[in-house]
């Protein structure tokens, strides 16, 4: 089996940066494995998104978005 080529994450459509499906080989260490997935995202996903592409890691640990910033500075 090989890891889908996904780079967005299914929950933000950002990027996933998971290292298996850049590469297409599971022996590719991912930021994720030493990492706790919140358990309400991963019980929240839509069955479409279910073991199709990995998370970011702000959707995975449930981080907020950052605020976005209104007195017109980056």
């Amino acid at each position: 089996m090989t890891p889908a080529p996904e780079p967005a994450c299914p929950v933000c459509g950002g990027p996933n940066d998971c290292a298996p499906a850049r590469t297409g080989d599971f022996a590719s260490p991912c930021w994720c494995a030493n990492v706790a997935a919140d358990p309400d995202v991963l019980a929240a996903l839509p069955d479409a998104a279910r073991n199709r592409a990995c998370l970011c890691r702000r959707c995975l640990t449930a981080q907020p978005a950052p605020a976005a910033r209104t007195d017109g500075t980056a």
